[in-house]
């Protein structure tokens, strides 16, 4: 019996000791999961983003959506049809007011009165009198002075239209520049394979100096100048790689490019042509009638010529017109309060005004006016240095053009020479 009692007592024992350790081992094994669930990396973390693959066109279409130049001139033109609202509604048309339920509550008590002689006596009846009054008012008022509208109406029309050109010029100026960077990258990015074409060419040519040294061919120092030029091949290649991420961070802020990926550029097809066929005053006369750079300094001058012609005409009649239709009850205490339009009578009133203004503001006017035709003489001025420097940029760029064109003719001659002496070179 006593056996028997031990061996239960015994295997209750290594029963015990059995769960103990499972339970150990499952919360070890949970500590380490998690641990490694802390420690490993996300999915995607790491992993380098997708690069942008961008064509000529692509980057023309992202840059007119993203410069931040070009959107806020884009954001300047929003404001063209408010204001010509504004302008019909407020200057052009008649002016209405509408007032409803102008309503009020008065308590008056007068201490003094007036006998039958005028002379002021205390108010034998002085005591609080309450009334209260509500209005409904409608009134239209117009107002001109001689060409005063029209010229409203003009002004407004060209502060839009320069507004369209700003868009425009710097809508311009967004494509030249982006293409510019683009060509810019892929030129850079030319270079720095030929600077890795090179540095192979160098790794050759280190290989073969030993070989030539075994042979007596070359001697120590040949050996230490390729090394010495490989070395400056890989720096130059380095400083290559420098100039091309710049090229690319130029293009990208161009762009108005927020994203943080890497972007690859399409190969592009230079057009090269021979400008012999372009005639210098053939695309002076284009550039004047489509250049909106142009375009805004005439629309500048217009704009200048209404303001003077504005000011020449502040001596002219002012006419103004006016209807006032109103509805007004009054009673005592607060039966008039809020009282609704319907239950009293309408009235009405219309007056017509006319003045000459002579000698209002004169000498202001004079100065206004002065200061008006120097505005008109120097847009007059300035867009005949804007014709100039076009003019200017247009037989300058053909000159360098025609000069690029022999460049490349020379190129692709000494082109054909190096490729001739290498084939040579290579089989000596």
């Amino acid at each position: 019996m006593r056996v028997g009692t031990a061996a239960r007592r015994l295997l209750s024992a290594r029963t015990v000791m059995t769960h103990e350790a499972a339970r150990r081992s499952i919360l070890a094994t949970a500590l380490v999961a998690g641990w490694l669930m802390a420690v490993a990396p996300a999915p995607g973390m790491g992993q380098e983003p997708a690069p942008l693959r961008l064509t000529l066109d692509e980057a023309l279409s992202f840059a007119e959506g993203s410069n931040p130049e070009l959107r806020r001139a884009a954001n300047a033109t929003s404001l063209n049809p408010v204001e010509s609202r504004q302008v019909w509604f407020d200057q052009i048309l008649p002016s209405a007011s509408l007032t409803l339920f102008n309503t009020s509550f008065t308590g008056n008590l007068q201490r003094r009165a007036i006998d039958n002689f005028g002379n002021p006596i205390e108010n034998p009846a002085a005591e609080w009198n309450y009334y209260s009054r509500t209005i409904h008012n409608l009134s239209l008022d117009w107002s001109i002075q001689g060409p005063s509208l029209f010229q409203e109406y003009s002004r407004q029309q060209l502060v839009n239209r320069a507004r369209e050109l700003d868009r425009l010029v710097a809508l311009n100026d967004v494509q030249i520049q982006v293409q510019r960077l683009y060509m810019d990258a892929l030129e850079q990015r030319e270079l720095l394979q030929a600077e890795e074409e090179l540095i192979e060419a160098r790794q050759v040519n280190l290989d073969a100096v030993p070989r030539l040294f075994e042979l007596a061919l070359r001697t120590r120092v040949d050996i230490l100048q390729a090394e010495l030029e490989l070395e400056q091949q890989r720096l130059a290649r380095q400083r290559q790689q420098s100039a091309y991420q710049q090229a690319l961070l130029a293009l990208r802020a161009e762009m108005g490019l927020d994203e943080d990926r890497p972007v690859e550029l399409v190969d592009e097809e230079l057009p090269v042509f021979d400008p012999a066929g372009l005639n210098a005053d053939v695309l002076i006369s284009r550039a004047r009638a489509v250049n909106p750079s142009l375009q805004r300094t005439d629309a500048a001058i217009r704009a200048d010529e209404v303001a003077l012609s504005r000011e020449r005409s502040d001596w002219w009649p002012q006419i103004s017109f006016g209807v006032d239709l109103y509805r007004r009850a009054q009673a005592s205490y607060s039966e008039a309060l809020f009282d609704p339009p319907g239950t009293s009578e309408l009235e009405s009133q219309f007056f017509v005004g006319f003045s000459i203004p002579i000698l209002n503001n004169y000498f202001q006017h004079q100065v206004d006016r002065q200061q008006a035709r120097v505005a008109l003489q120097n847009s007059l001025e300035a867009d005949r240095q804007a014709k100039l420097e076009t003019e200017e940029a247009i037989r300058g760029a053909l000159l360098d053009l025609e000069g690029q064109w022999a460049s490349v003719q020379v190129a692709e001659r000494s082109l054909a020479i190096a490729r001739e002496a290498l084939r040579l070179a290579q089989e000596e």
